[in-house]
């Protein structure tokens, strides 16, 4: 963890510097930009935590029993801070640690978690198809082979619902439980949200992109940033250094974006996020921690009784 730390905000400074030399005009066109409206700033990080919020509501009817949305959008913060800070996706580990903290058994709080987050996926395939049309100039080809690996484990974790024949241990009989009884309008309606909460966090490209001066569609960003998160899911370097980049690079420029200003949005746009991770969901993690403290004391202090 210790070693991530460094690795991924120094990559991301070589990364900043690298776009300084491409387009150094443009990053200080951008600051300048930035200075002179700090509104526009301010409205793309609200959009930003705005997609969070929408996941949490995507989360509420797949999580179970009646989890407050306030806990489960505490819950989503606290792992986009984990899944940036420490390695691998710890963040999804603390989700499913905290509902299960709040009772609700561990197969049936994994299970949410997983199907949470192949929604979040399917959303974000839904977002980029639709973007990906309205924007014009895309290669299909490009999504075919993600879009295949949502369909083939969504049709993987139906199997594994509607087995009975095969015994399983006490969590994961739980949580094939709760897969089976899970709703498809519910997961239906969990996309949907979703697909719209990869349209909101497009908005911090859309900003940087007019601090760069570039001329992107609202379409176009939404491509850019789906096409973007999707790359980094084959976890080829910490925090998605270079994937990220190279993912949105190669929508912008395909949409007649120079390749510099590409380079320069992708850039700045992910070091914005990763510092919004950092600090603007520090303060959830923290808090979800402390609670893990709290709960953990009290267990041994019963025990101890």
């Amino acid at each position: 963890m210790r070693l991530r730390a460094l690795v991924v905000p120094a990559g991301l400074l070589a990364l900043l510097g690298a776009a300084l030399a491409l387009r150094p005009e443009g990053l200080r066109e951008a600051a300048l930009y930035a200075a002179r409206n700090p509104a526009g700033l301010l409205a793309a990080l609200a959009a930003y935590t705005g997609a969070f919020g929408l996941r949490a509501l995507a989360w509420r009817p797949l999580a179970p029993g009646r989890a407050p949305l306030r806990r489960l959008f505490s819950l989503i913060m606290a792992a986009l801070f984990l899944n940036h800070a420490a390695p691998a996706k710890a963040g999804d580990l603390a989700r499913v640690c905290g509902l299960a903290r709040a009772g609700a058994g561990w197969g049936p709080a994994a299970s949410s978690v997983a199907l949470a987050r192949l929604a979040d996926l399917a959303g974000l395939l839904l977002a980029l198809a639709c973007a990906w049309a309205l924007a014009g100039g895309a290669r299909w080809g490009l999504v075919a082979a993600p879009a295949a690996a949502v369909v083939l484990a969504a049709l993987a974790g139906l199997a594994f619902a509607r087995s009975r024949r095969l015994p399983l241990p006490g969590p994961l009989a739980a949580a094939r439980r709760s897969l089976g009884q899970t709703r498809p309008r519910a997961l239906l309606a969990a996309t949907g949200l979703a697909a719209s909460a990869w349209a909101l966090e497009a908005g911090i490209l859309v900003y940087v992109a007019r601090a760069l001066g570039a001329e992107v569609s609202l379409a176009g960003a939404v491509a850019a940033t789906c096409f973007a998160v999707l790359v980094t899911a084959v976890p080829l370097a910490p925090g998605g250094l270079g994937t990220y980049e190279a993912g949105m690079v190669l929508v912008l420029a395909g949409l007649g974006v120079p390749a510099g200003t590409a380079f320069a949005a992708a850039a700045v746009s992910h070091a914005l996020k990763y510092l919004y991770a950092l600090l603007g969901a520090a303060p959830f993690a923290a808090a979800e921690g402390a609670a893990a403290l709290r709960g953990g004391r009290g267990a041994r202090g019963a025990a101890g009784r």
